[in-house]
């Protein structure tokens, strides 16, 4: 991250290893390493939410949206048509079917002629008390079916709201009737299920299989809230349902792209067909992953409605930089540090380049027990001497992993400052632009209006 302070490999009080300093790439849908560190941390993130809102006394569902697929079928024609299409600077972007859950009058409300919403007027969205979702979308792929992309969204209800934007907030919680609820279930199934069927008819589901929903049931100690479970019906956390794609296995003969990933290291890397995990071919695995890069490309793993985490108490955003900032987050989260090394950027590229970084920072350990900085020293400076590099290395005190510890600490709490100033304009300018879209979807419907 910083070329003139290098890296630290440090120990922690718990006898552990971590490594501070180093740039991480943060794709979540591409890189296994920062995948399972942002989607161990998003798990969190979702499980507070949930938490805080049946804490409310508000209610939760677990709902799964899937599209009918074939082995022929594109991947991101696929996603596309449960997304929407990303915006380019030819065309604009078109909503999918997840979009078009949440539009319309029906779901919305009718607005009255002077522009107030009618008493007599209220949408599906009113009458459950809709507060926002968090949406995960998830990959698998297998030689029969093809590609099965699909969307995990949990779903808050039974909250009423006042204000606009960013100054929206929940003024009541209550229990919506089983009448409200059954309204909801059934128009966003037939919402899905008829935009599926007007993008291609192939990818139309089965009343059955299209949208699945799932009250989430919870168990809590009134002592400690931490200790709260929500779970599925299934016994499954509903936040790693969501947010932990990395830690899945698929079923029915389907694979994760990271067992794409997998069995194409383990081929290239010698093993046999036969012995190598995951199934088909390198040159089919090879296809996949870069049929699965192109799809995914400038698309969201995990997304929250706007401003729902504000009204949770909650920070934090989804873009591609926000993922970062949970990486650096983690990364110095190591608890306290108690001996250390520092390398200099030259050295540690060395270290890299010779695959020596895991080897590093295991001899940072402190698993024999010894945890005396010249020890711990010593040990990393013999790694890093196989890459001609031991002469980068500078032993620290305790006391001086501490302050370099501190010094990271500031310049992560100074990134994170930066990190809510940019997340503040991105939402300004996402306002712009929704405000630009409905212009121009209007200037479109007049002018098929008058032709």
């Amino acid at each position: 991250m910083d070329p003139a302070s290098g890296v630290i490999v440090a120990q922690t009080a718990a006898g552990t290893s971590v490594v501070l300093g180093l740039m991480r790439c943060g794709r979540i849908w591409l890189c296994p390493v920062c995948a399972a560190t942002i989607r161990h941390k998003r798990a969190e993130e979702i499980t507070a939410a949930v938490v805080e809102w049946i804490r409310r006394g508000g209610t939760a569902y677990l709902v799964t949206f899937t599209a009918r697929h074939g082995h022929t079928d594109r991947l991101a024609d696929l996603m596309d048509a449960l997304q929407g299409t990303r915006k380019t600077p030819d065309s604009p972007r078109r909503p999918g079917a997840y979009q078009r859950l949440i539009t319309g009058g029906t779901w919305a409300g009718r607005r009255a002629t002077d522009g107030h919403r009618a008493a007599d007027r209220e949408g599906i969205r009113d009458r459950i008390g809709y507060v926002g979702m968090i949406r995960a979308t998830e990959v698998t792929v297998g030689q029969i079916h093809g590609w099965h992309p699909h969307i995990h969204a949990i779903v808050l209800v039974g909250g009423r709201t006042e204000g606009e934007r960013a100054e929206k907030r929940v003024v009541d919680v209550f229990e919506p009737t089983g009448a409200a609820l059954d309204e909801w279930q059934g128009h966003w199934r037939s919402v899905w299920t008829r935009t599926l069927r007007g993008v291609n008819p192939a990818f139309t589901p089965d009343d059955r299989h299209g949208v699945d929903f799932k009250r989430l049931e919870t168990e809590r100690d009134a002592n400690d809230l931490a200790e709260y479970i929500a779970k599925t019906q299934d016994g499954k956390a509903p936040a790693l349902e969501l947010a932990r794609a990395d830690l899945k296995t698929a079923a029915h003969g389907n694979v994760a792209p990271f067992e794409l990933l997998g069995r194409i290291g383990d081929l290239t890397g010698g093993v046999p067909e036969d012995e190598a995990a995951g199934t088909g071919s390198l040159e089919w695995n090879l296809a996949r992953w870069h049929e699965y890069e192109r799809a995914t490309k400038g698309r969201r793993a995990i997304e929250w409605t706007r401003y729902l985490r504000q009204m949770l108490g909650l920070d934090g955003g989804d873009t591609e930089a926000d993922d970062l900032d949970l990486l650096l987050a983690a990364d110095a989260d190591g608890g306290e540090l108690r001996a250390g090394v520092a390398v200099t950027e030259e050295g540690w590229s060395a270290v890299a380049r010779r695959g020596l970084d895991l080897a590093a920072t295991q001899a940072a350990e402190g698993k024999d027990g010894n945890t005396d900085p010249a020890a711990v020293g010593e040990r990393v400076r013999e790694v890093l001497a196989h890459a001609d590099a031991a002469g980068a290395v500078v032993v620290l005190t305790s006391g001086e992993v501490a302050e370099a510890y501190a010094d990271m600490l500031a310049a992560l709490a100074q990134r994170r400052e930066e990190a809510a100033a940019r997340r503040r304009r991105e939402q300004d300018q996402d306002q712009d632009d929704d405000a630009d879209d409905r212009q121009e979807r209007a200037a479109r419907h007049i002018a098929r209006l008058t032709t």
